[in-house]
């Protein structure tokens, strides 16, 4: 049996929050834990909704989940190189700056997929990524 490469590797990433610590470390911390992991495009989108805590916490665990599926963790990559958007129908999107975007040219990085939820307390977000095999 011949090993060849396949035309594609898939990776996964997953993270799970608890969105009463988000909303702990922006009553604590405010603008400085905002402008510390979110882009101020994220950040105006979460400070619309009535309640922001559980957006920020949705995009902390997609953040998360990205570089689970970049293979390097915040020691590497800044938060904010990482930022979370939507599309016309509010599908997630995710734009690589910086760090991020150079470890997802160096893996082959060709899409990346996200779904994010938040719901009793937790907000949750899993990232798929397609990598040239």
């Amino acid at each position: 049996m011949s090993h060849t490469s396949p035309p594609f590797v898939l990776r996964s990433g997953v993270d799970l929050v608890v969105i009463d610590r988000i909303e702990r470390s922006l009553a604590r911390y405010g603008d400085a834990f905002v402008a510390k992991v979110f882009t101020r495009a994220e950040a105006a989108h979460c400070t619309r909704r009535p309640r922001p805590a559980p957006s920020y916490a949705a995009r902390f665990a997609a953040k998360e989940a990205v570089m689970k599926v970049l293979g390097k963790g915040v020691f590497t990559i800044p938060f904010t190189a990482i930022e979370i958007g939507a599309d016309a129908d509010g599908r997630p999107t995710v734009t690589l700056h910086g760090k991020a975007k150079e470890r997802a040219d160096e893996i082959g990085l060709v899409s990346l997929d996200l779904s994010m939820s938040h719901d009793g307390g937790m907000a949750m977000a899993f990232a798929v990524g397609y990598m040239r095999g």
